[in-house]
Formats: C-alpha cells, structure tokens, sequence
C-alpha cells in the first residue's frame, strides 16, 4: 500500500516524512506557527563580544550574559545535544566576525550579531520539534532538521526575527544570509559571513571537516589571504571561551 503524504504545512513541496504519525505532525506543524520568545540581552551579548575571548573569560558580567542567552533562546529539552551544538557554532562565528569584520573594516557589531544569530531558522525550528515530541511522546529519528526546514518556505526566518524586534539592519543581514549566499552579486555582509561560517566549521567540526575548508571559502570568495591568519591568531582563544560558555557533551 502506497504511504500517505502528510504536510506540514500548505506547500507546493512534498512532504519529506512519509509515513509519520499524524499527531507528531499536527504538532510540529502548530509548533513551527510559533515564534520563540524574545530573546533579551542580544544587545549586551554582542557588546561584550567585541572583546577577545580571553578578556571576555575575566568578566563575570560578560559571562553571566552569554549564559544567559544560551539558556533563553538556546534551549530544546530532548533535543539538548543538537542545540548546544548550534550554540557552540553561534558562538564560534561570533567571535570569528569581530576578527574579521576588524580586519576587513566592517561594522563588527553588526557582523557579530549577524554570526550569533545566523542560524536563526534552525534555532527556531529545533525547538519546535523538541516541544512537539514532548507533547506527543513521540520522536523524530535521524537527521531530520533539514528536512524540516525544508519542508517550510522561507517566510519561517522572516517571521521569527520580525517577531523577535530585532534592529533593521541586523535583520536584514540575517535575511540576506538566508537569500543571497548563491548571488555573485551578494552584499559584502554575506561574503564575510560565508568565510566566517567556514572558520567556526573547521573549529566546531574539527573531526569531520574538509581540511583546508577556509582556505577553499577564501579563495573562491576573493578574500584577502591575510584574513585567515588574523582569525587563527585568535582560534585558541575562541577555543577556550567555548569550552567554559559551550562545552562538547563527554
């Protein structure tokens, strides 16, 4: 007997889970309609970024602001490995941002909001799906958040950073990362993001990355070389921060 094709949502796509079972689905699919609460402290999160690591490692404050984002946003009960994962990668291209936004010239307030909160829809996303298993005792098996983020249109990142208030710009170039990495075109905001994302990669998935992944990415965006040097002067200490803010599961 043929599977039954159970969307997500109304969608020109086909739905990537067939067969699931239809309460986890009518719960994910409500959950996705709901936006994260507002994250607060993204300001004073971004602010306190724009010291190096091994600074920001002295200031209790700092501290105390970065865990207290990664609690209120960075947060799926069930699914607590794959968001910290997330969490340790905002963080890594944060940090990486301000290097290269310093080196390149670039508004690095901006850019390393941009880096914290790249993976907006995935963050979004993650946390549906963990409060629809829980509400339904049931569970997702595989690498199934692609398929969810597919399985929706773009409007999900639109809708969740409109709702979360975020300053014009620094949504925009959240937007812009989401639509214009494939435009030869593309804003430099989206350049500098793409480099950034291969360095905090080649830190965050040390064991499975391409080697030489930054160096491919730097070359073929038509970056100056010198960028590479300036971020991993600074890895040890994005390194260290990591392991007190977002440590690897044992």
């Amino acid at each position: 007997m043929p599977a039954t094709v159970l969307q997500l949502r109304p969608t020109r796509r086909p739905d990537p889970f067939a067969p699931i079972a239809p309460g986890l689905l009518t719960a994910l699919a409500a959950e996705m309609g709901r936006c994260p609460p507002r994250p607060a402290g993204i300001t004073a999160c971004v602010a306190w970024l724009q010291e190096s690591p091994a600074q920001l490692a002295a200031r209790p404050m700092a501290m105390r602001a970065l865990e207290n984002l990664r609690t209120a946003l960075f947060s799926a009960p069930g699914r607590d490995g794959e968001m910290a994962l997330l969490w340790r990668e905002a963080l890594a291209s944060a940090c990486y941002a301000r290097v290269v936004a310093a080196d390149m010239n670039f508004d690095a307030p901006l850019l390393t909001g941009a880096g914290l909160l790249h993976r907006t829809g995935e963050i979004a996303a993650l946390r549906a799906l963990a409060r629809a298993e829980a509400s339904t005792g049931m569970r997702l098996v595989g690498p199934v958040m692609q398929q969810i983020m597919d399985a929706h249109d773009d409007e999900l990142v639109s809708r969740v950073t409109r709702s979360w208030a975020l300053a014009g710009e620094l949504r925009l170039t959240i937007l812009r990362w989401r639509d214009e990495q494939e435009n030869l075109d593309r804003p430099l905001c989206v350049t500098l993001l793409m480099i950034v994302q291969a360095l905090a990669t080649e830190l965050v998935h040390a064991d499975t990355c391409s080697p030489g992944l930054a160096e491919v990415a730097q070359q073929s965006l038509g970056l100056p070389s010198r960028l590479l040097g300036s971020a991993r002067a600074a890895t040890g200490g994005i390194r260290t921060l990591l392991d007190q803010l977002a440590p690897t599961a044992a």
